[in-house]
Order: structure tokens, then sequence, then C-alpha cells
């Protein structure tokens, strides 16, 4: 059994002074690692590395430790210690992507050898400033925003990125990020924990999203601890996450995202988000692999100034994709960033020789060679201006394919935007009412079997009336993901009529599987919408017209569903009735049910 952790209030100010120089001098310090992920692609962005203090040590908790350091001048002296120990850790790991380091304020405005000693413990450990994240947080406020500023574009111009830390208290103003521009933007755990019933915070996320959109920052949901949470982060555009949810810090974390995180993802993944959804051939049916070409790529070895020399042969090169001996992507290099950094005084003299690595991006776009092109379209969504010139890397196998042109792909989604949006519902973007019915008659003609269902939401209205339309929205929301989730969309067609109405029409042998695996999520994430007391009351309390009480049913979702039959319905309006009355019959049992009709067609 472990011995519990001293507590830091017992002991006296001299002691902990003690304590904490004998940590710093014997760099007593172990680092975690917690990945940020891309909700959307399901990879690994980067990893903040995070420290601890001695694990019998009263300045264990990082949050004391900092306390102290912060109380006894010595802040700058540990951070050190943290870069040092983290720059090995990450190395010695392996762990790709980019790293993410937290410092202070001071130590960016303040220490005279900081941007000097950050890029010598980079190159001991064999790597490059844009791999590495500043991430600033801040421990008493600072008014010299010149000298902030001075600090901030000397990083930027060694090739760090900037990362804001905790936006909406303290030093992440509003005033301060668009003073920095920062490259990401980390919004306060107290913004997410309950978004997805705080209908402030929601508004304010999104319009954290909105203003990071306009400046080039993106934006990482911090502190994610509930699927609800994360599913609302995701619907605000939120799709950098970070937090328990996906993985604790660990010492020695897993490279990749496991598997029940990427069912989670693709479970939370809000379809109607970015583009409008269509689930036509041409979205599906074209990959990542049908826009790839072969491109002139560059090898690790290959040095900085060799990688000039070849953009100054060929002027029509935006980008050099970087891969290694195992044909494993490893980065990709600009060519406006890489020629405006040759005409940098000394820049030949101290990068020229060396790898092309020490200036190549080591997060490109990536998809594998069978992404959908519905996929890539999502995943687009707040690109990077840079990324437009730099196209996409393709891989098969997590090999090296080919490149894609940025400009190939954004006309091939935008043909797929004007031909789905025609019709589109406004909320969910999904297919509308005259897109149904065209379906609806091409399979009829087809003469092939079918399945069509009606989903439809009970006591909507009077959540409507306690929640608000805003919540109601988002259960709309969230019903149109559930169901966009659970049909195969190779084969299956979705549908919005509107208001709380759905119609999908099933190809899939295994229809009524999924019918029930709809119903059976709607049941448990439809909990996250209710407050205590309506789920203690067991419904929805409202008044009548005289002031009576009454109590309303949870929300739940109900199906009427038609199996079609060749030669047996004429038209869709026929099918629409039948499908009416199938929904009644459905609606009659309490709960999420569905009703399948068995009679067949009327004479």
């Amino acid at each position: 059994m472990s011995s519990p952790i001293p507590i830091y209030s017992d002991f006296t100010q001299t002691q902990l002074s003690i304590e904490l120089d004998q940590i710093i001098e014997g760099a007593q310090l172990t680092i975690h690692f917690q990945p940020i992920i891309d909700a959307n692609s399901g990879q690994v962005l980067g990893w903040e590395a995070l420290c601890r203090g001695p694990s019998d040590s009263p300045l264990h908790s990082p949050l004391v430790l900092f306390e102290m350091a912060a109380r006894f001048n010595k802040l700058s002296k540990l951070e050190l210690i943290v870069l040092k120990k983290s720059l090995m850790r990450f190395k010695e790991l392996g762990l790709a992507g980019l790293l993410f380091l937290n410092f202070t304020v001071d130590s960016v405005v303040t220490s005279i050898n900081f941007h000097r000693e950050i890029f010598d413990e980079l190159q001991l450990n064999g790597l490059s400033p844009n791999q590495i994240v500043i991430e600033l947080t801040e421990t008493r406020a600072t008014d010299d925003l010149f000298a902030l500023e001075r600090g901030i574009t000397g990083l930027k111009e060694l090739g760090f990125s900037m990362a804001i830390d905790d936006l909406g208290e303290g030093f992440a103003s509003l005033k301060r990020w668009i003073k920095m521009l920062p490259q990401f933007v980390k919004i306060d755990r107290h913004f997410i924990d309950g978004i997805h019933k705080d209908t402030l915070k929601q508004q304010f996320v999104k319009s954290i999203v909105d203003i990071a959109a306009k400046a080039g920052s993106k934006v990482i949901g911090e502190g994610v601890e509930e699927e609800a949470d994360l599913r609302s982060l995701r619907i605000q555009g939120v799709n950098l996450i970070q937090g328990y949810l996906i993985a604790k810090p660990c010492y020695e974390p897993l490279s990749t995202v496991e598997t029940r995180i990427l069912k989670l993802l693709e479970s939370t993944r809000p379809n109607f988000n970015s583009a409008p959804i269509n689930l036509s051939k041409k979205a599906n049916t074209i990959t990542a692999g049908n826009l790839a070409h072969k491109t002139s790529v560059a090898h690790p070895k290959l040095s900085c100034k060799d990688v000039i020399s070849t953009f100054q042969a060929d002027r029509r090169l935006n980008s050099l994709p970087v891969i290694d001996d195992q044909e494993k992507v490893v980065g990709v290099i600009r060519s406006l960033e890489i020629l405006r950094r040759g005409t940098e005084k000394y820049f030949n003299e101290i990068f020229g020789a060396r790898s092309c690595t020490n200036i190549m991006d080591v997060n490109p776009l990536i998809f594998d060679v069978s992404t959908t092109l519905r996929s890539m379209s999502e995943m687009i969504s707040g690109l990077d201006d840079r990324l437009v010139a730099d196209g996409f890397i393709v891989t098969e196998n997590g090999r090296y394919f080919g490149s894609g042109k940025m400009t190939d792909l954004l006309k091939a989604v935008s043909d797929m935007q004007i031909t789905s949006a025609r019709y589109a519902n406004p909320l969910t973007q999904l297919p509308g009412n005259v897109p149904i019915d065209e379906q609806i008659l091409e399979n009829l003609n087809s003469q092939a079997a079918f399945v069509v269902a009606y989903f439809d939401l009970d006591n909507f209205k009077p959540f409507n009336d306690v929640y608000g339309y805003h919540a109601g929205d988002h259960v709309i929301l969230l019903t149109a993901t559930l169901l966009a989730n659970a049909i195969n969309q190779e084969c299956d067609f979705l549908g919005h009529i509107g208001g709380d109405d759905f119609t999908v029409i099933f190809k899939s042998a295994d229809w009524q599987a999924r019918i029930q695996t709809i119903l059976s999520k709607f049941d448990k994430a439809i909990l996250s919408f209710f407050s205590e007391e309506t789920l203690a009351a067991g419904g929805i309390i409202t008044q009548n017209r005289q002031g009576v009480e009454i109590l309303h049913p949870l929300v739940s979702l109900s199906a009427g569903v038609v199996p079609v039959k060749p030669n047996t319905i004429s038209t869709p309006a026929e099918l629409s009735s039948m499908l009416a009355e199938t929904k009644k019959m459905a609606k009659k049992t309490p709960g999420s049910s569905y009703f399948v009709d068995r009679r067949g067609p009327k004479n």
C-alpha cells in the first residue's frame, strides 16, 4: 500500500522553499503526456506535456508545485527543467504530432535567454521548432503588451506555434487573443463542463469558434469528461478535443487512438455540421485515392539548401511531402515558407546543411486512400489558409500513395454541396421533401424491395416549452446524428421532412436491427438534456390554461415502418399515407418504439 501524499499546508514556508530547491536541483520531475485529438479524423494532433513532483513530496501536485515556484520566484528555473525533461521524454517515446509545452507569460516576457534556451534544448534532442506549440499561461496580470508581443513575435520567427490557455479568464482575454493571433486557442474548462445543458455556454463557445475562424486560430476543447459535452462541443464546431473522456495524462501513453475512442468519435459525429449531408453515390464513391497523383517528394536526409534549390528549379511546386525510408509521411515543406526563410540573414549558414525536417510542418493534411468525398468535406471545415496551397497527402496502409490538389477537392465538394443544398433542411442540412420524394419514386421505379421508416419525436412540444427552442434544436440535431450514424451510407438514404420528422429509406437487410439501435441510443443520449428535477419527477411538468400541473413523459422516438415490395405501391403520396398510419400506431406505445406495417397496400 502506497504512502499518502503529504499535505503542503502542513509544512512551513521555509520547508517548502527547501523542498522546491531540491526538486529543481535534482530535476525530480515526472513527465506525463495527454493527447489532443482531431475528432473528425480520429488522429492525434499532438500531446500536452504535464509534470508531477515526487510522489512522496508535498509539491507532488503540479498546481501546488507551480504556485510555490511563483511564490519563491523560481518559475523560470522550474520551467527550464520541465522543458528539458519534456523534450527528452517526447523524443524517447517517439511520439508523432505536435508537442504542447506550458510556459508562463513571465518567462516569455522577462527571461532574456528564454528563446535561446528552448532552441538549444530542441537541437540537443533532434527536434525542430515547428514541432512545438508554446502554450501560454499566466500567474499574474501582465500589462506590458508591447513586451509580450515582442516575445511572441520572436518565438514565431523561430518557427514555434503559439496557443492561449484557458480562454475566458485571466490572461486569455479577447483583447490579447487578437494581439497574439495564436495558432491554437484552448477554451477554459468552465465553459466545457456541462455545456450540453447550458445554452449560455453553448453560445459562448459558438462565438469563440466564429471568431477563431476569422482569426486563423484552431479551437481546442480542454477538460472534456462527458460524452454529452463532447457531442455538444462538436455541434458548436469544436473538433480538437482533450480530456479524461479521451485519455488521462500518462507516463507511457498509447501512440494511437484506442478503438473504443474511435467508435465514440464516430457516434458523436455531427454529420450536418460542415456540409450538407449527401448520401448520393457520388459523395461516397469519389475517394481521396481518385484525387491523388504522384508528385516530387523530399527525403529527411535532404538538406535545407537542396530543398530551396528544388523549389527554385520548379516554380510550380507549392509543397513537398517529406517521406522516410519506410514510405511513411513525416511532414510537408511549403515553398513560400522555405523561400522566405532562405532570404533571412544567416539562414544558409545556420540551416543550409541541416536536414529539411528542421523546416517542415509535422502536421500536414492527410487522407487515407479510401476516405470518401463526404468525409473529406467534413474534415476540411475551418481549414487553415496555408493548407489550401499545400494540397493534401494520401496514404494507403500508412504509406505514401500520392498528393492531391486542394482545388480539385474543393471543386468536387462544391459540386456535391450544390446538389444536396438545393432542397436541404436549414437546420440539419439533410435532404428535404423534394429529394425525399425523388428518392422514393426512384426506388419504386426500380422494381426492387426496400423499407421506409418515418421517425417522429414524442412529447417534443412540452420539452420546447420548458427548455426553449435552442435546446429543442439540439435534440433535433442529436436525432439527425443518431440516424446518420446508424444507416448504411452506401445504400440507405436519410431525409429530414421538417420539424422533428425524419425519413429513412433502408436497403440494408438488417434494417430492423438498425432501427432498434437508433431507439436504444436515443433513449440513453436524451437523458443528458433533462435537469435533475425533470428526471426525478419522471417527466416534464407544465401548466395548462387553468393553471393545473400536467406531467408529460420524457421525450422519446417513434417510428412507423413500411416494407415495400415490387409493384405494390404506385406513388410517393400513397406510401406517405401508409407511413402516417404506422407512425400513429407506433406512438400508441409508451416510450421509444416502432411499428411495422405487415398488411400490404390497400386495394
